[in-house]
């Protein structure tokens, strides 16, 4: 009766445990909303199958890789400051602006597609415009969100840089790029633009309402992943994580796992479909300046981080190792000094020696000790 009367005792202890176990062993990422929410979903449970499957593969660990879904491109831009993201799936604006609120961020891969980046100009079905960007001139435009880089941030970049300049007779800003193609298609506004790769799926789709293309900007770099600085620490607090060669640096895990990507791979033909690419590349440091130089010209970028030099740390980790490996005999340590793998053993042994203490209590108790 004794055990029966306190066993009740261990299951706050216990509820906790499991909580704390939980968030150790989780990352969490972010995404803007450019799409409609199913496509949105689509692609994080590729995201989340493909990195719970790498991750475990490679580094030998367990880790939940969930979705954390924001309303608007500026709640991405901050969730990796303020704890709601570890890392994120932005637009060439938004990624730089992540960036550099939450030093020292790493631009951890680009899809191929994203190096040769275009913006289309769109018409609705009534129009018959000469090809070029000088036929938005006194039309009424529809933008994606005010923070997009394909979808408002570039196509304005090159209606200013016209001669004579483009200036629309009236803009709206569309929540995503499938709704600007919706705007122009119901007449909401004359001309719409958005990025090509959306553009491209709704003409597969078959859903362009009768708009068409009258002019495809010249290419540019977008859209990015983005790991935020505290992602370090919680790898750090992942029991076993840094223990097999190549793993110490998580960053360097995530560019790994989205470069092996392959279309032999069930879960890995599932993630390049759902983001609509052949593969992804590393980003060579440097590489976002322009659209950071652009976003300063036009006022979208904070005037503190334009009048200061990017943070150093800024940037790809680097052309990625080869894939890290277990050995036959289990996890190999890291090579000696390796201050990421120390502390997560030395976190391991805190956290041991502070569950010891709060159970024995318990367990003398329902022991009758």
């Amino acid at each position: 009766m004794i055990i029966h009367r306190n066993a009740a005792l261990l299951i706050p202890v216990l509820l906790v445990l499991a909580l704390v176990a939980s968030a150790a062993a989780q990352l969490v990422f972010t995404a803007i909303p450019d799409q409609d929410d199913s496509t949105l979903q689509a692609r994080a449970s590729a995201v989340t199958g493909w990195l719970e499957d790498y991750i475990q593969t490679v580094c030998d660990v367990t880790v939940s890789v969930t979705y954390n879904p924001v309303e608007n491109y500026q709640d991405a831009v901050s969730a990796l400051l303020d704890g709601h993201a570890d890392f994120g799936w932005y637009g060439g604006l938004t990624g730089v602006q992540a960036g550099l609120r939450s030093p020292p961020a790493v631009y951890i891969a680009q899809r191929l597609e994203d190096t040769q980046f275009t913006s289309v100009f769109i018409q609705g079905a009534g129009l018959d415009l000469p090809m070029g960007i000088e036929s938005a001139n006194n039309k009424s435009l529809a933008f994606g969100s005010a923070s997009s880089t394909s979808g408002h941030l570039m196509p304005q970049y090159y209606m200013r840089s016209a001669v004579p300049p483009v200036v629309p007779s009236s803009t709206i800003y569309t929540v995503s790029h499938d709704a600007t193609v919706d705007a122009v298609a119901a007449g909401t506004t004359q001309v719409g633009t958005l990025n090509s790769v959306v553009w491209k799926s709704r003409v597969a789709a078959n859903t362009t309402g009768g708009t068409s293309v009258f002019y495809t900007t010249p290419e540019y770099v977008d859209y990015l992943w983005v790991a935020g600085a505290d992602i370090v620490a919680k790898w750090a607090g992942i029991k076993g994580a840094a223990l097999v060669e190549g793993c110490a640096d998580v960053n360097t895990v995530l560019t790994n796992a989205f470069l092996a990507e392959n279309a032999n791979d069930q879960l890995g033909e599932a993630l390049l479909t759902a983001y609509s690419t052949v593969g992804y590349v590393p980003i060579t440091r440097g590489e976002y300046d322009p659209v950071e130089e652009t976003g300063c010209e036009l006022g979208m970028i904070e005037e503190k981080y334009c009048s200061e030099p990017a943070p150093e740390d800024l940037g790809n980790v680097g052309t990625p190792t080869s894939a890290p490996t277990a050995t036959d005999g289990g996890p190999t340590p890291a090579p000696g000094g390796d201050i990421t793998s120390g502390a997560t053993e030395h976190g391991a042994s805190l956290l041991s020696f502070i569950v010891a203490a709060t159970i024995a209590p318990f367990f003398a108790v329902i022991l009758g000790l």
